[in-house]
């Protein structure tokens, strides 16, 4: 709140970490900032994949997330209100539209991106079978529901695992608190690189790196070592949250 004043013009802002999977209090933030008459730029990259968004509800100006994060390709997603994306300020080609949204992005269209965009919303809505003519949205909010339950009793035995684990340190709120299913984590004495690479050899896929969020990795002292990060995705199983752990302790003695 603090930052927020008379000479904010803009306020940007992670709907969720995608590094320690914090959720925000974005519709907080959105209040905060159109009561001084500023914009709300919601950055909805890693919250995408966890939530149905609902951008009247949120009142945002501006929404951005990628496909590539709900199973899709990697086609970038705006939102903005139509009043702005006619009226901003954007450098544009003189022969390209004046009309929004296309005054944005000019020339052919990635046609594929969008239809493999589609189909990854199709998939998700697929996961929960229409009854009584259903929309697709209301079955898309059925399987966030349902995937949201599954993924915290998921990541509840994660974090469990990996925090009574030796020499392992786990980053981010606890389970039960307002957060996706991600965790960062190290193992004292061995870089992040290092346990990626022996996950691997073990069948078992994870990121390291500070994942684009260098503040984080900065405040936390491992911003030349990097983070370890796992999180549950729709198809991920117990017995592989046991592996992951197992692998990790192996790792650790």
């Amino acid at each position: 709140e603090s930052k927020v004043g008379k000479k904010t013009r803009l306020l940007a802002i992670g709907a969720a970490s995608n590094a320690l999977g914090t959720i925000n209090d974005i519709e907080r933030a959105v209040s905060l900032a159109h009561s001084v008459g500023a914009l709300v730029f919601i950055d909805a990259v890693h919250y995408a994949a966890h939530a149905v968004i609902d951008v009247q509800r949120l009142d945002c100006d501006f929404l951005a997330c990628s496909a590539y994060k709900f199973y899709g390709p990697h086609i970038g997603v705006l939102y903005g209100r139509h009043e702005l994306l006619r009226e901003i300020e954007i450098p544009k080609l003189r022969p390209s539209p004046d009309t929004a949204p296309e005054r944005l992005e000019t020339g052919t269209q990635n046609h594929e991106g969008i239809a493999g965009a589609a189909a990854a919303v199709d998939f998700l809505a697929s996961l929960s079978p229409a009854k009584n003519g259903e929309s697709r949205r209301a079955r898309l909010k059925k399987t966030m529901g349902e995937l949201h339950a599954n993924g915290e009793s998921l990541f509840a035995e994660l974090w469990r695992g990996l925090s009574e684990t030796r020499r392992v340190r786990v980053f981010g709120s606890p389970p039960g608190t307002h957060r996706t299913p991600t965790v960062s984590f190290v193992i004292d004495g061995l870089p992040a690189a290092e346990v990626a690479s022996a996950l691997a050899e073990r069948g078992i896929f994870v990121s390291h790196g500070n994942f684009y969020a260098q503040t984080v990795a900065e405040r936390l002292g491992y911003a030349d070592e990097g983070l370890v990060r796992a999180g549950c995705a729709c198809y991920t199983t117990q017995d592989e949250v046991a592996r992951l752990v197992s692998a990790v302790r192996q790792l650790a003695s």
